[in-house]
């Protein structure tokens, strides 16, 4: 399965993952509609990115009623088909990572979908995809 991976060491935390992110799934520049999460210390200095796990026994795909996740091993992570979600919230419920949100726009399920915008436009090369 494959998974995006950060370097901490090389992240300054600048946030042009979230925007491009954002920006590719929701046609706007906003780091809350991202499919990643970037922690900060409360101090503001800088701490971590957590993505999808791509988990290979992935709990959102079995309790999704319409199987909208799916475990692709060809592709090597979990898809999503939106058609198909009817926005229950099953897969955010169950998520262990919290790594699916609802989409306001849709009130479909959101999660990464292994694009890899955010590894092509991290400016420090922080970001790689990690393929076990």
């Amino acid at each position: 399965m494959k998974k995006i991976v950060v370097n901490p060491d090389l992240c300054t935390g600048c946030e042009i993952c979230a925007l491009i992110c954002s920006y590719v799934h929701n046609e706007g520049f906003n780091p809350n509609r991202a499919c990643l999460r970037i922690n900060h210390f409360d101090n503001g200095v800088f701490n971590s990115i957590e993505f999808c796990q791509q988990c290979e026994d992935a709990v959102c795909s079995k309790v999704c009623p319409e199987d909208a996740l799916t475990v692709d091993r060809e592709k090597g992570y979990v898809t999503f088909d939106e058609e198909r979600c009817i926005g229950c919230g099953k897969c955010v419920k169950h998520c262990p990572f919290d790594m699916i949100t609802i989409n306001t726009a849709t009130n479909k399920a959101f999660k990464c979908d292994m694009c890899e915008y955010c590894v092509d436009y991290c400016p420090n090369d922080a970001l790689g995809v990690f393929e076990k």
